[in-house]
């Protein structure tokens, strides 16, 4: 895996937060990683249904999932679809680039 294969695009809203993998692969890694560690996820639905991108849910469940993904050695930045004024330099305590 490639160094930038390890970082993912972060983004959330009030029901939702969404990790943005680089492709179908990818996503399946993060998947299975997540899996190993008994963490939760489903696929995204509405706007974000792309096979890449996988849902965390939301407050201790997606701080719990993030801290996963940091152990295995993820970073994140903002996807381009976050809002700009949301885009804070943490989010559930892990760093986000680009805020």
């Amino acid at each position: 895996m490639t160094p930038s294969a390890k970082i993912l695009a972060v983004s959330s809203s009030p029901r939702s937060t969404w990790v943005w993998a680089a492709d179908e692969a990818a996503a399946a890694e993060v998947r299975a990683g997540l899996e190993a560690a008994g963490r939760s996820w489903w696929p995204a639905e509405g706007r974000n249904a792309e096979a890449r991108v996988t849902d965390l849910d939301i407050g201790v469940d997606a701080a719990e999932s993030l801290a996963v993904l940091v152990t295995a050695g993820y970073t994140f930045r903002w996807h381009e679809s976050q809002y700009e004024m949301d885009r804070h330099p943490t989010l559930y305590g892990v760093d986000v680039g680009g805020a």
